[in-house]
């Protein structure tokens, strides 16, 4: 399914909000040259990851700060123990993914703007 064309005196215009969102929101720029479904589903997925890993990551940050300021650190191998707060594996799947997204947005949205032209 083709997207409508763009009228010539937006063309230019649309590319450069498209091109500007799709930097910003991967899939955004895709969903306002028109193909809805596809910059709909990346963007969707690329805010899951970040805001997975921005919830991640302050919830880490919150269990860190409360066990380095505890007066008993030295015990029940609390200090030992302080990184495992931050789930390293998670916050590097989920960025991992997140920089795929990012990688295939921008060839679709390359592929999309060629077509366009």
């Amino acid at each position: 399914m083709t997207p409508p064309p763009l009228p010539a005196q937006l063309n230019q215009e649309k590319l450069r909000l498209a091109t500007a969102a799709n930097v910003f929101l991967p899939g955004a720029g895709i969903f306002i040259l028109g193909h809805r479904k596809a910059g709909a589903i990346l963007s969707g997925v690329f805010l899951v990851c970040f805001l997975s890993v921005l919830v991640l990551f302050v919830v880490g940050y919150a269990n860190y700060l409360s066990t380095a300021f505890d007066p008993d650190i030295l015990k029940d191998n609390k200090l030992e123990s302080i990184g495992e707060g931050f789930h390293k594996n998670w916050l590097l799947m989920l960025a991992g993914v997140g920089a795929v997204i990012y990688i295939v947005a921008t060839i679709l949205f390359k592929r999309i703007k060629d077509s366009l032209a």
